[in-house]
């Protein structure tokens, strides 16, 4: 496939694909979510505040995590490991996010799922297009070695495909297919492309669908759809499975998913409380 990890490179200077569809990907979320926001009657300074969170989060929360899944090799090349280019886990960085912009809701004094519900499009474009961003440079982000008509290789990714420069992608081909020849360039799952068409599916429903802000409903569909989503591509992804026969973010998928749950099993509660302040006061009457 072909690709440019590096778009321009001046000196020290470096600009790459990787980095400029992450910066399309925020610009995007920002401009739907400060638009949701203003159709909804929030303050936009307070989206800002999010956004800002959002960011710091979602990039040490996604360090963090993949530290903690690779953490041998982070032991002997630290280092290496927390200023590489590559290598983000990106269910730790909406872990991280959450909690930060939980906090920051509640100084606000605005109901958290309220702005939850408004903020999730947002989430979900900027995922879809960031995950666009792993195809493009070639991350490593990939999944195992298939012979599938859509398949992908990266020979030129910033984690290439070829044998010679991937020998552990090697090994594992020769394990899944033994008695091939290991090809020269090993095409692969291309499982970003697979979870960026997932939540672009999930944006249109967030978006199309008359959801009734409040009462979280909106967010507890976002966490479910995509802690699905997540849970089944990595049974196809690089990832180690160290936790009862599952990778670390099939377990914070799983636990996005009962959250879900638990948000909608109790949403009705919410905007019955909602409803209930909205309504008029009742009037004695004086007969």
């Amino acid at each position: 496939m072909g690709m440019h990890p590096i778009l321009f490179e001046y000196g020290p200077i470096r600009i790459g694909s990787y980095g400029v569809t992450l910066a399309i990907a925020f610009i995007s979320a920002f401009l739907l979510i400060n638009r949701e926001f203003r159709k909804n009657n929030c303050d936009v300074e307070l989206a800002w505040d999010l956004h800002f969170f959002a960011i710091f989060g979602g990039m040490i929360g996604s360090r963090l995590l993949f530290i903690f899944e690779n953490f041998k090799a982070f032991l002997a090349d630290p280092v290496s490991m927390i200023f590489s280019t590559t290598g983000f886990s990106v269910l730790g960085g909406y872990v991280l996010a959450l909690i930060l912009c939980i906090v920051r809701v509640r100084m606000s004094g605005e109901p958290f799922f309220r702005i939850a519900d408004i903020y999730v499009p947002g989430m979900a474009i900027g995922y879809a297009i960031g995950r666009l961003g792993c195809i493009v440079a070639g991350d490593g982000c990939y999944g195992l070695p298939c012979e599938l008509p859509w398949s992908m290789s990266f020979p030129k990714g910033l984690v290439s495909t070829l044998s010679a420069e991937n020998p552990p992608l090697a090994a594992l081909y020769a394990k899944l297919f033994p008695g091939k020849p290991v090809p020269i360039d090993i095409y692969v799952h291309p499982t970003p492309l697979y979870e960026s068409i997932s939540t672009f599916i999930l944006l249109a429903i967030l978006l199309l669908v008359n959801w009734r802000i409040g009462g979280g409903r909106r967010f507890a569909f976002f966490m479910v759809w995509f802690g699905v989503s997540r849970f089944f591509v990595e049974f196809i992804r690089l990832n180690p499975f160290v936790y009862w026969g599952m990778s670390s973010s099939q377990v914070l998928s799983l636990l996005f998913i009962l959250g879900g749950i638990i948000i909608a099993a109790t949403s009705s509660a919410r905007l019955a409380r909602i409803d209930a302040a909205a309504a008029p006061p009742v009037v004695p009457s004086e007969d």
